[in-house]
């Protein structure tokens, strides 16, 4: 199709289009002018309770899923489809996310803040799982949905956003999700909301200018992203990833993954097709 550019600006088949802009990092201080709000609302223990007891509205089912896209390897799974579609967007969102995860391990282990478990009673609020307790501070699932959706966002052409703001709608639920199920402050989801949406951008900026060759099915940094989507699929199916809950969510993750990884095998290994046309 003639405008399957909509979802594919910067893929294979067109030219890199320089979608970043310097302003389009300011957009990681929404979270952080947000979580002052809070503040000023409420004490931040009194928030948590709030968001803790208020999302049990819904069942764990539902925030099990959303964590799920927190999750390095579930949301890569989830991803994979994007190898054929837009591998420009695919490359982007890994970039963002290692960037993410850098900066999450090296806050982590230098602030070494306590989780809500650690200073509240844990009979207090509702803890999905085993309680944990430190390395609170940023939430890294938070942060590495918001790297993964932004970067998303920001790789299609400025005119074809507006269709994908819910995307940000998502990481935010993966946000909330954290709070959901009792493991972090809305300081640490908000304070991983700026840093991903920072390392989104950061990975979009990174990689605008690969080369459209590079982004071919028949390239060897396309298989090798779908060597590592193996891996992701391997320890899907053979690992529980933060709670049993989400058991089914990582066996339809793994579906996709495997369904994309067979096509893109196929498409890359077949015979070679002219990458002029959509």
């Amino acid at each position: 199709m003639h405008n399957s550019r909509n979802i594919q600006s910067g893929g294979a088949h067109v030219r890199p289009i320089q979608t970043v802009r310097p302003r389009d990092f300011l957009w990681c201080l929404i979270p952080l002018a947000m979580w002052l709000g809070f503040w000023l609302f409420a004490p931040e223990p009194q928030m948590f309770r709030i968001i803790n007891e208020s999302a049990r509205a819904l069942p764990d089912l539902f925030w099990a899923s959303f964590n799920m896209l927190g999750n390095g390897w579930g949301v890569f799974a989830l991803a994979c489809p994007l190898l054929l579609i837009a591998p420009r967007l695919l490359t982007a969102a890994l970039c963002g996310g290692a960037i993410s995860g850098i900066i999450s391990r090296t806050l982590k282990h230098t602030l070494e803040m306590p989780r809500p478990a650690s200073v509240l009673d844990p009979a207090s609020f509702y803890i999905l799982g085993k309680p944990l307790t430190s390395l609170s501070m940023p939430s890294g699932h938070t942060l590495t949905a918001f790297s993964i959706l932004t970067a998303f966002y920001f790789a299609l052409e400025p005119e074809k956003r507006g269709a994908y703001r819910w995307l940000f709608v998502v990481a935010t639920f993966a946000g909330i999700a954290r709070i959901a199920v009792g493991a972090h402050w809305p300081a640490d989801v908000c304070a991983g909301a700026a840093i991903g949406i920072f390392s989104g951008v950061a990975g979009v900026r990174l990689t605008q200018n690969i080369p459209a060759h590079a982004l071919l099915p028949h390239s060897w940094l396309m298989r090798i992203i779908s060597a590592a989507g193996l891996v992701g699929v391997y320890i899907l199916l053979t690992t529980t990833i933060d709670f049993p809950q989400t058991r089914p969510v990582q066996y339809v993750a793994a579906a996709i993954a495997s369904v994309s990884i067979a096509w893109f095998t196929w498409r890359s290994f077949g015979p070679v097709r002219n990458s002029t046309t959509s």
